[in-house]
């Protein structure tokens, strides 16, 4: 079997997972919801479920993790010769303008209307692995051009406005991700400057 068929049937059953799961919390709670019942909807193993996924949180969020995945790689093919800070800010920003599903979105957001806590958990433990790849990545292109501080500010501060974004955008309804992720960094540059 090649590792493109192979790399489709594992994306087919991490989907057909969280979509069996996601069901399952709107339908009956988030809480009341076990691994089995997930499994069973989903028409996997118990450990199946848990191969793709270690918890049941990171199977609410789990399309703001498949698309991290993509900006680290797009992050990889942006121009070496672009600022740091623009590359991050461009694919940060061309993620928010993809969007999601809004069947998905519609559920996990009517999960985490009961269950608000699990926002806030997810996604900075989400954006803690993502903040590292993108440490890495960035170390990788900037090589001796880069300190670690700047470095380290630059992913911090970028990751921060998409983890605000995405937390307002889930948690409080906000219509589009670009616009809040856009006014999240007008903000952040608009306090910036009176700093200086």
């Amino acid at each position: 079997m090649s590792s493109t068929v192979r790399e489709s049937r594992i994306q087919d059953t991490r989907t057909r997972i969280a979509d069996a799961a996601l069901a399952l919390f709107v339908s009956q709670g988030y809480q009341k919801t076990t691994i089995d019942q997930i499994a069973e909807e989903a028409g996997v193993g118990r450990r199946t479920v848990f191969r793709h996924f270690p918890t049941k949180e990171a199977i609410l969020l789990d399309q703001l993790a498949v698309r991290r995945e993509v900006a680290i790689q797009r992050l990889r093919e942006r121009p070496l010769s672009e600022p740091a800070l623009v590359s991050l800010h461009a694919v940060l920003r061309d993620l928010c303008i993809e969007g999601y599903d809004r069947r998905l979105l519609a559920q996990i957001r009517a999960v985490l209307a009961t269950e608000p806590q699990l926002a806030g958990e997810q996604l900075s433990g989400g954006t803690r692995s993502f903040e590292k790849n993108v440490l890495a990545v960035l170390q990788e292109r900037l090589g001796d051009r880069g300190s670690t501080i700047e470095i380290y500010a630059i992913t911090k501060m970028a990751c921060g406005w998409f983890l605000t974004a995405a937390h307002l955008f889930l948690v409080e309804n906000q219509p589009s991700l670009v616009e809040v992720f856009d006014d999240v960094v007008a903000v952040c540059i608009q306090s910036g400057a009176r700093l200086g």
